[in-house]
């Protein structure tokens, strides 16, 4: 049938498109060999070490690096009004970018980084600083989709009055399980904001008017995210268990 669409009067062209035929097929033989499967990773401490190699991936942003959505007027109708004084950090997003920086050149450039949201340094809050946790992870072998989660590797303190900043770099990783990174809805999202940006006026000594809770988002990002989640509630346990007694 090959040979039907060749010009008419092309004998060499009718000649050979038989010969290219069986020469493709040919070919074609000689290309099915199925590649070697990739051999299965065995040793468990390469995985706390972040995983077989892999292309090298710089820090990952997550919806929690985004800026705020909640512009002056937002934050002033949630009863959030920013007392009086010269601060150099008044948002977490800002207190986010601070902590980045400071850990910029710690970050293993094979691992995939996500970070806490900001968290009071102390409960009751004394200080103007928050802190935020770098999270380490590695892809599962097993499941593309899947991610193993690591005890956090560095505690970065940001100081608010001045942007000043502090690196603590915690103990050996332990494992916390496989998660999913999905991206959050936009109520997550905006009820996460709302939450940070409570904490931090409280912080710098705002007084919260809002009749509603203003944390709600952390409460709901500990059920969403309940791996993440339980180990934060340990590591700010006061802050956390304030919360939960606020809902009741």
């Amino acid at each position: 049938m090959a040979a039907l669409i060749a010009p008419a009067g092309s004998r060499l062209v009718l000649l050979l498109v038989p010969l290219l035929a069986l020469a493709g097929c040919g070919r074609s033989k000689t290309e099915t060999t199925a590649p070697e499967p990739t051999a299965a990773v065995e040793d468990e401490d390469a995985l706390d070490e972040g995983g077989p190699e892999h292309e090298a991936n710089t820090y990952v942003s997550t919806s929690f690096n985004e800026q705020t959505g909640m512009d002056a007027a937002t934050r002033e109708a949630e009863g959030m009004v920013l007392p009086e004084g010269d601060f150099a950090v008044t948002t977490p997003a800002a207190a986010k970018e601070l902590a980045e920086a400071a850990v910029a050149e710690s970050l293993d450039p094979k691992k995939t980084w996500t970070l806490s949201p900001v968290l009071p340094k102390s409960w009751p809050s004394n200080e103007p600083a928050v802190v935020v946790f770098f999270y380490p992870m590695a892809p599962n072998p097993s499941r593309l989709t899947e991610y193993l989660l690591f005890t956090p590797a560095f505690r970065v303190t940001v100081v608010l009055t001045d942007g000043t900043t502090s690196v603590e770099k915690l103990g050996k990783r332990k494992s916390l399980g496989t998660i999913n990174e999905t991206r959050p809805s936009s109520l997550e999202r905006r009820e996460l904001e709302l939450a940070e940006a409570a904490l931090v006026y409280q912080v710098l000594g705002a007084d919260l008017r809002s009749k509603e809770n203003p944390y709600w988002g952390y409460r709901k990002y500990v059920h969403e995210h309940p791996k993440l989640g339980r180990d934060l509630s340990r590591r700010s346990a006061a802050f956390f268990g304030w919360i939960e007694g606020k809902r009741r």
